[in-house]
């Protein structure tokens, strides 16, 4: 089992790294033979720890200058939401402690951005708190 466990280690490490590695790649580089990385792989898909692959992208060059972290308290969640889900500039939302949504906003400007906390001001909220990102210093390496 520990084993296992290590080979499942590695492998998602060299993932995470580059989650378009071939397994044969990995294979080679981990000393892991080819059909354990795949068979461990598909039981790391199958038990959920691997949800979906996806590109990290750099927003700046798509254009998306200004970034911000929005903290939010809302006295009618779901209205909010429904706001949050159903705006493109929204990269992401947790649900958190203290507030009851931490939101990852993208915008091509400051001035959308704006525009942005405006409606949500509509929203009857109870808190609302922006913190902009200066720089995104480590992006996605836990596990790496």
């Amino acid at each position: 089992m520990k084993a296992r466990k290590n080979h499942d280690e590695l492998i998602l490490r060299h993932l995470r790294r580059n989650a378009r590695k071939s397994f044969s790649l990995i294979s080679r580089e981990t000393g892991i033979p080819v059909t354990t990385v795949f068979d461990n792989y598909q039981k790391l898909e199958k038990s959920g720890i691997i949800k979906k692959h996806a590109s990290l992208l750099d927003f700046r060059k798509l254009g998306y200058y200004y970034r911000s972290f929005v903290f939010v308290k809302a006295k009618q969640s779901k209205e909010l939401l429904s706001f949050l889900n159903d705006s493109k500039s929204v990269n992401s939302i947790f649900k958190i402690g203290n507030y009851d949504y931490l939101v990852d906003t993208v915008f091509p400007s400051i001035k959308e951005f704006y525009a942005f906390l405006e409606v949500m001001r509509d929203l009857n909220l109870d808190k609302l708190e922006a913190h902009d990102v200066i720089e995104h210093v480590k992006k996605e390496e836990f596990f790496c």
